[in-house]
């Protein structure tokens, strides 16, 4: 049986789930068995092998959903290796700065629990009408929406992740 690897993630308007089902798809083409479920929605993480958490950033701050797994799930996570990924404008120019940045806001996660590997630092998609006060002048619009996501750097980081979580990846049927 390959081992399990749970890629959990809190998101407000879906770019981070779509990020993390990008990365379970890597995974299953490496060979692993791995599962996409939102923090909220996760009930133990006894049966996975490792972790991987993502969280959009906002106003400088993960979302609260992320805490709450971390939180909830402290102590099983020490148990397991982890990974952790940021989604968020921020990341699109990752100047020293802005990578300073991204490490002090996913430091709810980061200062918890011990994170194998690079964290990942993605960028996002970006609409106005997502911008509080701003947003609510504003109706939706897909036309205006800036989406940044580089799925090549995204499918990378997910390549290397088993190596990162010393996960041996099961040879590929001949």
């Amino acid at each position: 049986m390959p081992p399990r690897i749970l890629v959990t993630y809190a998101t407000k308007h879906e770019t981070t789930q779509e990020i993390a089902d990008a990365i379970v798809a890597t995974l299953r083409e490496e060979g692993l068995d791995a599962d996409a479920l939102p923090a909220g929605r996760v009930a133990s993480v006894a049966d996975y092998d490792a972790v991987v958490i993502g969280s959009p950033l906002y106003m400088g701050k993960i979302l609260k959903e992320a805490k709450q797994f971390v939180d909830h799930f402290a102590d099983a996570l020490q148990e397991k290796p982890v990974a952790a990924f940021a989604v968020g404008m921020s990341c699109k120019d990752l100047t020293d700065e802005n990578r300073r940045k991204v490490e002090s806001a996913m430091g709810p996660i980061t200062g918890r629990i011990p994170i194998r590997g690079e964290m990942g630092m993605f960028a996002g998609r970006m609409n106005p009408s997502y911008i509080p006060v701003l947003g609510f002048f504003m109706h939706y619009d897909e036309a205006k929406t800036e989406d940044a996501r580089d799925w090549g750097a995204i499918r990378a980081w997910a390549g290397r992740l088993p190596a990162a979580l010393g996960i041996a990846v099961p040879p590929l049927p001949a």
